[in-house]
Parts: structure tokens; sequence; C-alpha cells
């Protein structure tokens, strides 16, 4: 049986397609909606994209070492507008604002 749709999922699905063209680039703030350390990958929301979401791979976070995300993290992220069914939007940098820059 499969699981009820959250009220974020819902409002995606009733928003339709993004009206940016497949591949454009854009620059926003957003937080971390989750984070998965064993997969290396998570979700980034942001008031530019909504109600879609932002995907993220681990390889996309500017980080010395390890490169993970905290949810609830601020971060500045650098994205593109995709064709998955998933997400309609994907990270291609990602920056943490959250922590002290370091030189």
């Amino acid at each position: 049986m499969p699981l009820p749709k959250r009220p974020d999922d819902l409002a995606s699905e009733s928003a339709g397609i993004p009206p940016e063209p497949i591949g454009t680039l854009a620059k926003t703030i957003g937080v971390v909606k989750y984070w998965r350390d064993d997969k290396g990958y998570g979700v980034l929301a942001s008031e530019a994209t909504a109600p879609w979401d932002i995907w993220c791979h681990f390889a996309q976070i500017d980080a010395p070492g390890y490169r993970s995300l905290v949810t609830g993290e601020q971060v500045a992220i650098v994205y593109r507008r995709a064709d998955q069914e998933s997400f309609r939007y994907v990270a291609v940098h990602v920056r943490r604002l959250d922590s002290p820059a370091t030189s």
C-alpha cells in the first residue's frame, strides 16, 4: 500500500511545471530540508523555487574533506532547472552560510 502524499508533494504537483526553460541557471539562499549522509544527497528548500525543492548531491558542496549538510542549515545555492520526474531543480554549487568562512 503506497504512503499518503505529503502536503509539500501535493503543492508542487498542483503547481504544474516551473516557468523557466530547462537548463536555466540561478542563485538563491535556502535551507537544508533534509540530508542523508548514508546516501550522499539531500533536499534544499528556497523561496525562489517554492513549491519545488532543489535536489543536492554531496559533490556540489563547497567544503574540504568529508562533505555533508545538516538539516536546517542555511546555504547559498547555484541551481539549474532540470527535467527530472522527482525534482525540477538540481544544485550545481552549494556553500554553507551558517559556518564561519575559512581562508
